[in-house]
């Protein structure tokens, strides 16, 4: 009988709903290759269906994590930020994947912060409206009007959100392992890491501490800047499930039409913006669509929603810098050397076809203007180019795509006219700049002088060690097997029904033995140590016909 018996079906009614919900929307080819055939009603088990591919796979993924819910939903919006793992048209589709659902209801909101806040909910509150303003898969967000009848925003986790998420996580991890020993996926990087990444993710988005140290930074990078602000955020009052904040006061971008005064300011704001952010401060709002920028004042304009942030590092920074001047000139070496420093190559990485790839990428846009060119388009091209040579990047280098890309949206919705290439030119020289700092200069070579030395000292501290391993006969080399666990539990699961079979076949032999002795007492003139043993045999035999079943493997 199954040993693992209590862990696999500890949350067996959600197996069963992800088992349902994927036969429900044309994924049943899965269901045997992921073990889930056992959380299926037997006559709705699947034996053979067909397998979508292309566009229509995608589509049915996008399908299945919307319906599944918030983990879900999450989980495909991080692999859209992907695009060295996955194909185009699969990131394309993860991006339709649209976090809003109902509100909760408002009674266990009020109860949640009753017991959130304790006394300064009584004190500090002075109302809520009851009805969400906004509702998405892990938090909702009321207007508040706080003690000295200050108007706010209160964003809070949903109750029980938290558990449900880590049930979802847990049946992840499973199903990625499972995935992986079966090699079901063609991926560059393993199913385990996948699920590995969003649980690091996850964790940080449902800890609205995060999300408040990236407001507060966020106004301290742009406190010198009379027309970047973000809201303010009473501390007092906000928690790890809770975030109580400024209300801003204006229009959001997606309602702002091409006859405001100072649109083609504002547009270029925006992108300046999200240039300093990356290429000087090296921490940009990740997710500044439309909906969550507002034009407060004439020219001031506001983000909101600091969930999703992006971080490079002062090396990532200046490789950043050194890619936008490429694309702008259109310098293919300088190109090629940044994504192949920035990002990880495949062990048959071929350079030259890399290089003949890269220079038909770029003729497409051989004479054209830069008014001509739309970076999103370029982007994606860049995107599918990388895909294509299996070239590994980091998350954070799609997430700033998706940002540009989406400035560019918003700046041509402000402004036709508006082109973010000709904004990045521009901004190159204050990059330059800031570069040539003699303070930065400074910090920067002090930087390099310490990471020569730590590198010194751990590679002299290294080759100490296995020297005097050596010397004291005590260098030892480990051997690891891979990929052998589940192959030890399906042998234990084996085992322990072949042991069961033999259990229960000495009982029935026993008990044959016992009645052929006619020993006393008895009961339909049967002995009793007899009877007994049949029925024992025969609820041991029950179990484990039932295990057989449940595993889908018979």
């Amino acid at each position: 009988m199954d040993i693992n018996f209590p862990k696999h079906y500890r949350h067996f009614q959600r197996y069963s709903e992800i088992a349902q919900i994927f036969v429900k929307n044309g994924l049943g080819f899965l269901i045997a290759k992921l073990d889930l055939n056992r959380y299926l009603p037997f006559k709705e088990r699947v034996s053979k269906t067909e397998r979508p591919t292309g566009k229509m796979l995608a589509v049915r993924i996008r399908e299945v994590l919307q319906e599944l819910g918030p983990a879900y939903i999450k989980l495909g919006q991080l692999l859209s930020t992907r695009a060295d793992v996955f194909p185009p048209v699969f990131i394309q589709e993860m991006r339709n994947l649209q976090d809003e659902v109902p509100a909760e209801d408002f009674e266990d909101i009020e109860n949640y912060l009753k017991d959130e806040l304790g006394e300064l909910y009584e004190t500090e509150i002075l109302k809520i409206e009851e009805e969400a303003s906004a509702a998405a898969s892990i938090a909702q967000t009321h207007r508040v009007i706080l003690k000295g009848k200050k108007k706010a925003i209160m964003k809070v986790k949903r109750p029980g959100i938290e558990k449900k998420i880590n049930v979802d996580i847990e049946i992840m991890q499973n199903l990625a392992r499972i995935a992986e020993e079966r090699e079901l996926f063609n991926l560059m990087i393993s199913p385990i890491n996948i699920i590995e990444e969003f649980k690091r993710t996850i964790k940080d988005e449902l800890n609205f501490k995060g999300e408040i140290a990236n407001i507060l930074r966020f106004r301290s990078d742009f406190a010198d800047n009379p027309y970047i602000t973000a809201p303010a955020v009473y501390s007092e009052l906000s928690t790890m499930n809770l975030i109580i904040m400024e209300e801003i006061i204006g229009s959001k971008l997606r309602e702002v039409d091409q006859n405001h005064p100072h649109n083609k300011f504002i547009a270029k704001l925006g992108a300046t913006a999200l240039m300093r952010q990356v290429l000087i401060n090296g921490f940009f709002h990740a997710d500044p669509h439309p909906g969550n920028i507002f034009i407060t004042g004439e020219k001031t304009i506001a983000y909101v929603d600091f969930g999703m942030m992006g971080r490079i590092t002062q090396e990532d920074k200046d490789l950043m810098a050194l890619l936008f001047y490429a694309l702008i000139n259109k310098n293919i070496n300088i190109l090629m050397d940044v994504i192949l420093m920035l990002g990880k190559k495949p062990d048959d990485f071929n350079r030259r076809r890399f290089q003949l790839d890269m220079e038909k990428l770029l003729d497409r846009y051989y004479g054209s203007d830069l008014a001509e060119i739309e970076i999103k388009a370029v982007f994606e091209d860049l995107q599918s180019f990388i895909y294509e040579h299996k070239i590994r990047m980091p998350q954070d280098f799609f997430l700033l795509f998706r940002a540009i890309a989406v400035s560019e949206g918003v700046g041509q919705a402000l402004d036709p006219e508006f082109n973010v290439i000709e904004v990045s030119k521009d901004f190159l020289n204050e990059i330059i700049e800031d570069r040539m700092n003699p303070k930065k200069i400074m910090n920067r070579i002090g930087s390099e002088v310490w990471k020569f030395g730590r590198k010194k000292y751990e590679i002299n501290s290294k080759l100490k060690n296995i020297l005097t391993k050596l010397n004291e006969d005590d260098f030892t080399i480990n051997f690891r097997h891979t990929n052998l666990e589940n192959f030890i539990a399906r042998l234990d699961i084996v085992s322990n029904r072949l042991s069961m079979s033999m259990i229960i076949s000495s009982i029935i032999i026993g008990s044959t033995l016992l009645i052929q002795s006619e020993m006393e007492p008895m009961i339909f003139n049967i002995p009793v140590l007899g009877f007994i043993g049949y029925i024992f045999a025969g609820f041991l035999g029950f179990l484990l016909i039932i295990s057989i079943f449940r595993s889908g493997k018979y």
